[in-house]
């Protein structure tokens, strides 16, 4: 007799560089009942194929058809995304392989090449939809997963929906197996749900007949309002609150009409349009198998590991006024160290990876002490993290025993730096534990991340800055005191959750709530007044990142996936030397030409004239540029090279166009052949590379952001005004008369200045700045 089969389903989007711990958990479990079970991360599965050199071309010609859709003030950055994309859809592939390679740890340049080339191909896939941000994280396009209307819009959408238009061309396998009885979908953060629906329903219009039902913790918040039937009872048969590894089980046994006893948290349909509410009941947690990986694609997450989460507890000890957390994951429970360490060694053994992150809300001292004993008792060789808060109990002795057991990084919820803000948000910390916590981890190579939180209600100005500050200095001193190079800090604002104690009673911490927007039925995040300190507008200017964030093309917008936590573990336990977040393009010849020179494009680098026709979109991978042209250089694109003096003549000033080769040149976008002319009759060149000045100080300094390469370079007042000097270019004894610098100190602002890129160099020969211009 065949044994049915549950197909479990982890939707998009949820971290793409380890599993999520829900579907192995709810597949060990229905292993242990007797069940077949098939396992889907849909999230990594998509997205490895978004992001393929097979997925990004189906979608190119989809991102060409939109270049004409789009509103005119948005098709400059479209065209700037489609000028990469070529080169993405070639290189992504190797990318890909090398990032999910442990070898990339010793190889912080190929990292940066790898990484460099996801960030482009995460923009790629976002030109391809309307209002599509494909940034791992969020994904925001032109639907809201604050309304169930435009959820179930996106779901029937395929065109305008990422997920959807990646079913139809690679549809869920095993649908048409007749065994299939059971469909389950975790959908644990709002970034899921737009995906989850649009699952559910590419399920159900091939078997109508199968069950589907929804968990996790973004649906026990959801169904938790609902009073009446709701409309995505049209894809999902029914939901389970809380947790699911005791519901499932009986909702199965249910269906297939073994057992009917009642299912914890469940809820469906009345038939009359109400709903049917079963109470929660709490898991024993050390009752649990070991999670089951089987059938996961655990060699295509974008991180080399694999790294594996486990639980050391469920749900959190505390009740801090900004969390919901306890609302949706029933009380605190911990597992026993021992079963814990089980699990790990037996992973370990089953999957080949040493390398694990322990997923709990918070690891008490309970847990570190006994996974940490556990660990160095039975001399395993494996590598962990995990989060927990600061406290006093977090000493040297704690500190030495966790880096022994192989932890190689703790996330801690610092949130903020002044006692009367802790006081605030009920977090239990103490400010005078959190130096020695600190010292005793980094003395210990422990490296840390810092969580913090700006524009809690009733937080100042000041307080915040003092946050900031002490955020900084610690990763300082965790470099330059301690030499631990892998500590990490995020700061974010004070979001609102409608179900923490701040959204529940918000009178009590001097806040107004404003409604949300009309239809906004899924929102739990919500705007807010303050009667005292920090507005909600001052805390997203505080965390935005400082100036020049939007500087450089589109693409150089994208998310660095060198920021995700499992990186910064990784790097840690390897004890790598750290990527740059920019390429580091090698030094390209000074340009040196003459009337007799030739030109061509360098190898690799692509380009498109614009939209309108006036300019030419060149993408240099070397450095990862784009540079912006006049489109009488458009002749390059036929790879063929070119004489200079034929190119020069389409320009109405031979200055102009000395700059613009000159610029090509600096950025390795040409290759060329001088021609005859000697050393000793070149003039010496210099022409401004495009930049946004910003931060100007009272001595005259300033931060210039590449348009080019988003690349950041501070330049004193000299350099500033040697810069502006070459905005059209000029020659080296033009720029001793206009700027009566000091000859030594202006050839040195020169060579730093052109090694920054922030102005190109070259030697050319006097006729080339003097040809006259063929009349059109």
């Amino acid at each position: 007799m065949h044994q049915p089969r549950i197909l479990l389903i982890n939707p998009p989007i949820w971290n793409v560089y380890a599993p999520h711990l829900a579907v192995p958990l709810l597949a060990a479990v229905m292993r242990r009942h007797g069940w077949q079970v098939s396992s889907l991360d849909l999230s990594i599965e998509q997205t490895d194929w978004l992001l393929s050199s097979e997925g990004l071309a189906e979608l190119l010609p989809k991102a060409e058809r939109r270049l004409g859709e789009i509103p005119a003030q948005e098709r400059r950055a479209h065209e700037e995304i489609l000028a990469v994309f070529g080169d993405t859809v070639q290189r992504m592939d190797a990318a890909r392989a090398a990032l999910k390679s442990r070898d990339i740890l010793a190889a912080p340049d190929a990292f940066t090449e790898a990484a460099t080339v996801v960030r482009n191909g995460l923009s790629c896939v976002s030109a391809s939809f309307p209002g599509l941000k494909f940034d791992l994280r969020g994904n925001f396009s032109c639907f809201s997963h604050r309304r169930s209307d435009s959820v179930l819009e996106a779901a029937g959408s395929a065109d305008r929906n990422v997920y959807g238009w990646a079913l139809e061309r690679r549809p869920i396998p095993g649908l048409d197996d007749a065994d299939l009885a059971v469909v389950g979908i975790s959908v644990s953060a709002d970034t899921q749900l737009i995906a989850a629906l649009t699952t559910a329903r590419h399920i159900k219009l091939r078997r109508p007949d199968v069950h589907v039902v929804m968990g996790g913790n973004l649906t026990t918040r959801m169904v938790s309002r609902w009073t009446e039937e709701h409309p995505f009872f049209a894809y999902v048969d029914s939901f389970v609150s809380y947790e699911g590894e005791d519901a499932l089980p009986a909702l199965c046994d249910r269906i297939t009409g073994a057992d009917d006893r009642t299912i914890p948290g469940l809820l469906e349909r009345d038939g009359r349009g109400g709903l049917l509410r079963n109470p929660a009941a709490m898991v024993d947690v050390s009752d649990l198998p070991t999670p089951d990986f089987d059938g996961l694609p655990l060699d295509r997450y974008f991180a080399p590991g694999p790294v594996l989460p486990l639980q050391a507890s469920r749900s959190c000890a505390w009740d801090c006024a900004f969390c919901s957390i306890p609302f949706a994951s029933n009380k605190f429970r911990i597992r026993k160290p021992e079963q814990v360490v089980h699990d790990m060694a037996t992973l370990a053994a089953k999957h080949g990876s040493d390398s694990f992150m322990f997923v709990d809300e918070i690891m008490t001292l309970t847990s570190l002490r006994g996974v940490s004993r556990e660990l160095n008792d039975g001399g395993h060789d494996l590598f962990w993290y995990g989060e927990t808060r600061f406290s006093k109990g977090l000493d040297d002795e704690l500190a030495s025993a966790l880096r022994r057991s192989g932890c190689r990084r703790l996330d801690l919820g610092l949130e903020s730096y002044n006692q009367r803000v802790l006081d605030l948000m009920r977090k239990g910390t103490k400010v005078a534990d959190i130096e020695p916590s600190l010292q005793a981890l980094l003395g210990n190579k422990v490296p840390v991340h810092l969580f913090c939180m700006t524009g809690f209600p009733g937080e100042t100005r000041e307080e915040a800055l003092r946050t900031q500050e002490f955020a900084d200095q610690a990763l300082q001193r965790s470099v330059e005191e301690f030499d631990v190079p892998y500590s990490t800090a995020a700061n974010g604002p004070f979001i609102l959750d409608v179900l923490s104690p701040v959204g529940e009673r918000p009178d009590l911490f001097g806040v107004e709530l404003i409604p949300p927007g009309e239809g906004e039925d899924l929102a739990f995040d919500l705007d807010y007044t303050v009667a005292e300190g920090l507005t909600q507008q001052d805390a997203a200017e505080l965390t935005s990142g400082g100036p020049g964030g939007s500087a450089g093309a589109a693409f150089h917008r994208g998310t660095w996936i060198g920021d995700a936590e499992e990186w910064s573990f990784l790097w840690a336990l390897a004890e790598s030397e750290l990527p740059a977040r920019r390429l580091t393009a090698p030094a390209a010849p000074r340009l040196l030409m003459d009337t007799t020179g030739v030109v061509r494009l360098a190898p690799g680098v692509q380009g498109r004239v614009s939209a309108d026709g006036t300019g030419l979109l060149l993408h240099v991978p070397s450095c990862d540029a784009l540079l912006d042209v006049p489109s009488q250089w458009s002749p390059l694109l036929d790879g063929r090279a070119h004489g200079a003096a034929d190119l020069w003549r389409a320009f109405e000033s031979p200055r102009t166009a000395a700059a613009t080769l000159a610029r090509l040149a600096a950025h390795g976008a040409v290759t060329f052949e001088a021609g005859a002319f000697g050393e000793q009759e070149h003039t010496p060149w210099y022409a401004a590379q495009p930049h946004d000045v910003l931060d100007a100080r009272p001595d005259g300094s300033c931060l210039l952001v590449s348009a080019e390469t988003g690349q950041r370079v501070r330049v004193s007042a000299a350099g500033r005004l040697l810069w502006l000097l070459t905005a059209d270019g000029a020659s080296e004894a033009e720029l001793a008369d206009r700027s009566r610098l000091p000859a030594a100190q202006r050839r040195l602002l020169l060579e730093n200045l052109a090694g920054h890129r922030v102005i190109a160099a070259a030697s050319l020969a006097p006729g080339l700045l003097e040809l006259p211009r063929v009349a059109a």
